[in-house]
C-alpha cells in the first residue's frame, strides 16, 4: 500500500479544515454598499484660536446600496436607512436638520452666554450582517443638546435583500419559536444582569409590563448570532444603562427556521 508523505497529509487536513470553515460561515448577499457622509459644524469648530466658545457639530455616516440588486430594491433599502437616521419630528434632510441644530444652539448661547455646553449629533449606520435572505443594518446615535447627559440609542433594520422590504421577526422563526426565543432571551438577560432565576425582575429594578419578561423591539443579526437590545430607559431607569444580549448560532437552531436561510450551514 502506498502511503502519503506526512507533509502532504498535513496539507490535505488543512484544506479540509478550511473547506469546513467556509461551509459554516453565513453566505453574503450580493448587494454592494458604499459609505456616505454628511458633516456640518460652525466655522472654526475644533480650533480654539478661531472659536473660544463651545460649538455645535452634526455628523452622519451610512451605507448606500449601489449595486447587486434592482434599482427598486436599492431605493427601498436606501430610503429605509435614511429614514432610520432621522427622528420623525426632525425636518426632512440632513441639511435642514443640521440648520435647526445650529439655530437651537445659537439661541441657547445667546440666552446663556457663559454656558460651556456643546451640542453634537453623531449617527452611524453599518451593515452588521449580510446573507442572501437577510441584511441587518445597525443604527447608532449619540446626541447632546442640553439636559443631564447625552442620549445614546441603538436600533436595527432587518431587510430582505431581494425586495428591500422589512423582515418581521415571526417570519424567520420556527412554529412556536417565539416562545423558545423568549425563554432563551430571559435566561441570558438574567445572566447578564445577575438576576437569580427565582427572583422578581421588578425587585431587581426592571420595569417589564406586569413584571413579565418580554423581547425587545430591537433585534438583528451579526456574524456571531442574534442580537437583542434594550435601550437605556426601555425596561429600567435610564441610569441602569442599555442591555445587549447575544444568542450564538448554536442556541438558535430549532428557534430560527432553517428555511429562512439565515443560519450558517
Amino acid at each position: 500500500m502506498r502511503l502519503f508523505p506526512a507533509s502532504l497529509a498535513a496539507l490535505l487536513v488543512l484544506a479540509l479544515a478550511c473547506a469546513c470553515r467556509r461551509e459554516s460561515s453565513p453566505q453574503q448577499a450580493s448587494i454592494r454598499f458604499e459609505t456616505r457622509r454628511f458633516e456640518r459644524t460652525l466655522p472654526g469648530c475644533g480650533d480654539k484660536t478661531k472659536r473660544h466658545e463651545p460649538c455645535v457639530s452634526f455628523h452622519v455616516a451610512w451605507p448606500e446600496a449601489t449595486d447587486g440588486a434592482s434599482a427598486e430594491t436599492r431605493a427601498r433599502i436606501n430610503a429605509a436607512v435614511l429614514a432610520a437616521l432621522q427622528p420623525l419630528e426632525a425636518p426632512r434632510g440632513f441639511e435642514a436638520e443640521a440648520e435647526q441644530w445650529i439655530r437651537d444652539y445659537q439661541r441657547f448661547h445667546a440666552e446663556f452666554p457663559a454656558s460651556d455646553i456643546t451640542y453634537f449629533a453623531r449617527r452611524t449606520a453599518e451593515v452588521l450582517f449580510s446573507s442572501p435572505n437577510l441584511i441587518t443594518i445597525e443604527i447608532r446615535s449619540d446626541e447632546f443638546h442640553g439636559g443631564a447627559e447625552p442620549e445614546s440609542t441603538r436600533a436595527f433594520l432587518n431587510l430582505d435583500p431581494s425586495t428591500g422590504r422589512s423582515v418581521e421577526l415571526d417570519s424567520i422563526l420556527e412554529p412556536g419559536g417565539r416562545k423558545d426565543l423568549l425563554r432563551l432571551a430571559e435566561w441570558r438577560f438574567r445572566s447578564e444582569r445577575h438576576i437569580p432565576r427565582d427572583s422578581s425582575l421588578a425587585e431587581a429594578g426592571f420595569t417589564f409590563e406586569q413584571n413579565v419578561f418580554s423581547l425587545p423591539r430591537q433585534w438583528g443579526f451579526s456574524n456571531r448570532g442574534m442580537l437583542l437590545h434594550y435601550n437605556a430607559g426601555e425596561v429600567a431607569p435610564a441610569s441602569t444603562g442599555p442591555t445587549t444580549l447575544l444568542a450564538p448560532w448554536n442556541d438558535l437552531r430549532g428557534i430560527v427556521s432553517a428555511k429562512a436561510g439565515i443560519l450558517p450551514r
